[in-house]
């Protein structure tokens, strides 16, 4: 039941929101969400004169230094042979890169491993063949057009010719596939069938023609000293500007129809279709210099804009823009509103309102309100009067006066059911105020409370509810007088919440919610307590919110984890939550009592870093869903440390060894949101599994295993959207000692050993056999020796001792006969 109720308050306020669209909206003076890249960005010269896009995407610039590339990831630069400072650029229908300068043009090429420039000069006669400046190049059908200081070379079939000209020439201009040429005093031709054929009437424009843009029946016509002609029925119609433009360089008409005007000094100008004023960015207003040389709207409609001092890309595409110090307004963004037709911002620094004045002049167009300096709160409105709620206390604005109301510090005041008394929530509590004619008078403060009050929400005429970011809910039930009834109770996480810290309560589209530390919830008072609010914890999941705001729309906005979604109402029931659109500006939101401002059905501002962020969402954006991701470079590192790199668009296929390492570099040529561009690969078959996202642009691998392998790399834009994956196949090759033929003298050789194994075994037991008879003869004989000796030692033994037994006895028969005689 829940649910079908919020429903239907959405049905009921998207059909108010409807009946109210006739409602003109504000136009509130901003600058374009901006990328500045100077030299230390793409390592050339500060003058940047040229700027072109092939057809994969990548971004060409003519810079004093040479050739720059830009592929959304990295900067190269190319350096043009005997050239001063590099003036033109034109990528042609076969992806050729024509550039032109000071003493030289030719063209770039991509070879097998080099980016390889190509001079024409060579093909003019020898005499013809200096050129002081090249300052347009252009194409139409298969034939390039150089505009030099003083000829019309014209590039055709391989063959380069200087053109019979008229008159001195002065300009040179690619319109609806028609060529026009200006010539001093003798104004406009357009070349049909290599022929100049004078446009009648055209005589009287003596100043410089810069620029030519298409035009309903007919042609605008941008002169050097900032005049602007209607070019109709070979007549020439002066129309007048809102501003003066001063001394004009460039001017492009865009996609949308509108028109912007590079000048020398006074930055960029865009008008829109009807030639009204829309835009004024220069130097330090939106644009990083005031010196404008060249424009080009890329494939996501966005701006590039080449600067006397770097290169300034401008996302005019997208339905966001900032309100900043750039245009007057000081100080971290904390609140905004529209009250009488005017329109006021609050931020750290103090009250700001737009001027009302007819005015283009873009200097300056907020103005901080007198004595409004300090801390901003939030404007309330109440009883047909604006309360600025301060630091310093409340005061009644009207126009930029302000009157005090209150000294303590003020967050918010409210209208209550008692048309006398206005309710005001304060640092130390909740006081109300008596509405007297046009004045308001402080009544009496809330006995025994006091809570500092910042959020605070009526449920009906007599509840009114306060959330504290430290200690919970409060519930206030009030008589018509506005005194409390009964007991303030307090909730918190005893009753329902996860916690008694970061609870907040909204109302949205009349329907109170309550964000917690912890998802969001409402309150039973069956139960009295919490309840999860199943519908948009679905959406939103249980993170933390830290604002959400609507009026009038079936949309919800919020911030969670400082980040700015909307859930946006598809059918009945359904709900879309779109969060990636905003990437684009989720850096810049201020996270300190984030706000979210609803101004009109095209002006949602929210509180940022620095000023606001302006969102319309009614503005016409396409997002680019098919996207390519290039492999732009391949480098093969040696062991020694030699490295060859390789462009993989025109070779098939690379053979490295085990030794070698092997690099990929690869860019998608997103440039809406191109920091957020993301980055995943697999190596087939090393690797199923796609690698995590992350927005580094290469990969090494190094001692692969020999083997066929494949490198799949995809990117996933800003939107969240994946490109087709881009692939290329290399080899890891077989070491000499794993090749077949190695193989095979393996197998030989193990069959010649298997097969002399038992002819050597053989033999050398044969050798064995003889050594072994040999050896026992020896030892027999040996042993015979031994024998001999030792019988005939045996033999002399027993000699002896006979010999010894015989002397005995002799002595014995000696001594006998001794004794006897």
């Amino acid at each position: 039941m829940k649910n079908i109720l919020l429903t239907l308050f959405f049905l009921f306020h998207f059909f108010q929101e409807v009946a109210s669209q006739t409602e003109k909206p504000e136009i509130l003076r901003n600058t374009p969400l901006k990328e500045h890249f100077d030299t230390s960005d793409y390592n050339g010269a500060i003058q940047n004169w040229s700027i072109d896009q092939n057809n994969e995407g990548v971004i060409y610039i003519a810079n004093n230094d040479g050739l720059l590339e830009f592929d959304g990831g990295k900067w190269n630069t190319y350096n043009v042979p005997s050239v001063g400072r590099l003036r033109a650029v034109k990528v042609d229908s076969q992806n050729r890169i024509f550039v032109g300068g000071q003493g030289q043009i030719g063209y770039f090429t991509k070879t097998d491993t080099e980016f390889v420039f190509t001079s024409l000069l060579n093909k003019l006669p020898q005499e013809n063949q200096s050129i002081s400046e090249t300052w347009k190049i252009l194409e139409i059908g298969t034939i390039i057009y150089f505009q030099t200081e003083s000829k019309l070379l014209k590039f055709e079939n391989d063959k380069l010719t200087s053109l019979n000209l008229p008159g001195y020439l002065r300009y040179v201009f690619h319109v609806n596939n028609k060529l026009f040429t200006q010539f001093y005093n003798k104004g406009l031709y357009e070349i049909v069938n290599n022929e100049f054929v004078q446009i009648s009437g055209t005589v009287v424009i003596s100043d410089d023609i810069v620029s030519i843009l298409p035009k309903a029946n007919g042609y605008l016509c941008f002169t050097r000293s900032g005049q602007v002609y209607e070019l109709k029925n070979a007549a020439f119609t002066k129309v007048t500007t809102p501003i003066k433009l001063g001394t004009v360089n460039t001017a492009l008409k865009l996609q949308s129809g509108a028109i912007a005007i590079g000048t020398q000094n006074d930055g960029l100008y865009i008008f829109n279709k009807d030639f009204s004023f829309k835009q004024h960015l220069t130097k330090s207003k939106g644009l990083s210099d005031r010196t404008v040389t060249s424009l080009f709207e890329d494939k996501f409609h966005n701006l590039w804009v080449a600067l006397n001092n770097g290169i300034d890309y401008l996302k005019i595409s997208l339905p966001f823009s900032l309100i900043n110090e750039e245009v007057g307004i000081e100080g971290a963004g904390y609140a905004a509103t529209k009250f009488d037709n005017q329109i006021y911002l609050g931020t750290n620094n103090g009250a700001f309102t737009q001027k009302k004045t007819t005015d283009t002049s873009f200097n300056n167009p907020f103005k901080l309100i007198p004595e409004s300096e300090g801390q901003v709160y939030n404007f309330s409105e109440v009883e047909n009067q604006l309360i600025l709620n301060h630091h310093k206390g409340a005061f009644k604005l009207k126009g930029d006066k302000l009157h005090k109301i209150y000294n303590l510090g003020s967050w918010k005041f409210m209208s209550t059911s008692n048309p006398n008394l206005i309710l005001g929530g304060n640092y130390r509590g909740i006081s109300f105020f008596k509405k007297a004619n046009s004045n308001l008078t402080y009544k009496h403060n809330i006995l025994n409370f006091d809570e500092s009050s910042r959020i605070m929400e009526f449920e009906n005429d007599s509840t009114l509810w306060m959330t504290h970011g430290s200690k919970g809910a409060y519930k206030l039930t009030l008589d018509n007088s506005m005194n409390v009834k009964g007991k303030i109770e307090h909730y918190g996480k005893d009753d329902g919440f996860p916690s008694d810290r970061l609870i907040s309560v909204y109302s949205l589209n009349e329907k109170l919610v309550f964000t917690s530390e912890q998802g969001i919830y409402d309150f039973n008072p069956d139960l009295n307590s919490f309840t999860p609010n199943l519908q948009l914890n679905n959406l939103l999941g249980t993170d933390h919110i830290s604002k959400m705001a609507s009026n009038k729309s079936s949309s919800i906005y919020y911030i969670q984890n400082k980040k700015f979604g909307i859930l946006i109402q598809e059918g009945f029931g359904t709900f879309k939550n779109e969060t990636h659109i905003f990437k684009h500006i989720n850096k810049y939101i201020n996270d300190d009592l984030p706000n979210i401002s609803i101004i009109d059905n095209n002006n949602i501002l929210i509180g940022a870093k620095e000023g606001f962020i302006q969102y319309n969402p009614n503005k016409k954006f396409s997002i680019n869903k098919d996207f390519r991701i290039l492999i732009r470079t391949i480098e093969i590192e040696s062991p020694t440390d030699s490295i060859i790199s390789y462009n993989p668009s025109h070779i098939d296929k690379i053979e490295i060894t085990e030794k070698h390492s092997i690099k990929f570099q690869y860019a998608a040529p997103y440039f809406d949101g191109f920091q957020d561009l993301k980055y995943s690969y697999r190596l087939l078959p090393l690797n199923e599994q796609w690698s995590k996202w992350s927005n580094k642009g290469e990969k090494e691998f190094t001692h692969l295993p020999f083997g066929e392998y494949t490198l799949e790399v995809k990117a996933e834009n800003i939107y969240g959207f994946e490109s087709n994956a881009s692939t290329f196949s290399f080899e890891v090759l077989t070491p000499w000692y794993f090749t077949k033929w190695a193989k095979m003298g393996y197998l030989i050789f193990g069959l010649l050993f298997l097969t002399l194994i038992p002819l050597i075994q053989r033999k050398n037991y044969k050798k064995e056999k003889l050594i072994i008879f040999e050896n026992k003869a020896q030892a027999l004989k040996i042993k015979d020796e031994e024998i001999h000796k030792l019988e005939h030692e045996k033999l002399k033994s027993e000699i002896d001792l006979k010999n010894d037994q015989l002397t005995t006895i002799t002595m014995h028969l000696v001594k006998n006969n001794d004794f006897i005689q």
